[in-house]
């Protein structure tokens, strides 16, 4: 982020996407490095999947897109994520997860080892990055896998996918097979996919991880809407799930 005295204010911190032949939108955030944000419509609700950074009014920016009531998902607790999550009046989380929404610091929504290199301008004048926290919430829903959020003419499978910390979450549609990874694989913007948990959270599990992805690739997924970065493919996903495990089971091979 450098010197955040030298980042300008920005005029307008949302963007939105057309809908895609499967009724997602992309919302982005052109100013920071955040998680993916996107909007599905039913016919009685949307759907939110991740709330952003939560430095600017994210609800508001959507009242102008989306007419309905917001369903608000966080796929994991972390603050590129869950952000925004306390302006929804609907607010859905994994129970495992839910501890770091309703107790936020700057540790356990890991904004201590990457708000730094965040942002690329603020959101407004009096915007401290050096200071900022995620706000607190309690969530109105705790999910657990197989739950389902209904939307009306749609229907979404919670996923849940431990790994990356013991919350991550997944949704699925079986109707459709759009599939809403969360952290549990991220797209870098070029030809990989890269997930795989670091030492960013006390609960993070390579073994558990490992299970999570293959559960990803068994699904009968068309398209794959990851934690960052754009859509993909879901045989591209499959593939680098095969080849990450590969390199596991070379690193745990033990040598001749």
């Amino acid at each position: 982020m450098g010197n955040p005295e030298l980042l300008t204010v920005a005029e307008n911190w949302f963007q939105i996407d057309r809908a895609d032949e499967f009724g997602v939108r992309r919302v982005r955030e052109p100013h920071a490095n955040g998680g993916s944000i996107w909007l599905v419509e039913g016919s009685e609700r949307y759907l939110l999947v991740d709330t952003g950074i939560g430095v600017a009014p994210l609800r508001g920016f959507l009242q102008a897109h989306a007419a309905k009531p917001i369903v608000a998902f966080a796929s994991v607790g972390y603050y590129d994520h869950a952000g925004g999550l306390h302006q929804f009046d609907e607010r859905l989380i994994h129970e495992n997860d839910a501890w770091r929404v309703r107790d936020p610091n700057r540790k356990n929504t890991v904004l201590e080892f990457y708000f730094d290199q965040a942002l690329r301008a603020l959101p407004h004048s009096k915007f401290d990055p050096n200071c900022h926290e995620m706000t607190a919430c309690e969530p109105t829903r705790l999910l657990k896998d197989g739950d389902l959020i209904d939307l009306g003419s749609r229907s979404f499978e919670v996923l849940h996918l431990p790994g990356v910390t013991e919350g991550t979450c997944g949704l699925f549609e079986r109707e459709t097979g759009v599939l809403f990874t969360g952290e549990a694989l991220v797209w870098n913007g070029t030809d990989v996919y890269d997930g795989e948990p670091g030492d960013r959270s006390t609960d993070a599990d390579n073994e558990a991880f490992c299970a999570s992805i293959n559960r990803l690739k068994e699904l009968l997924a068309a398209q794959v809407y990851p934690g960052h970065g754009d859509r993909q493919d879901a045989a591209i996903m499959k593939q680098v799930i095969n080849n990450y495990m590969g390199e596991q089971k070379n690193i745990r091979a033990p040598e001749s």
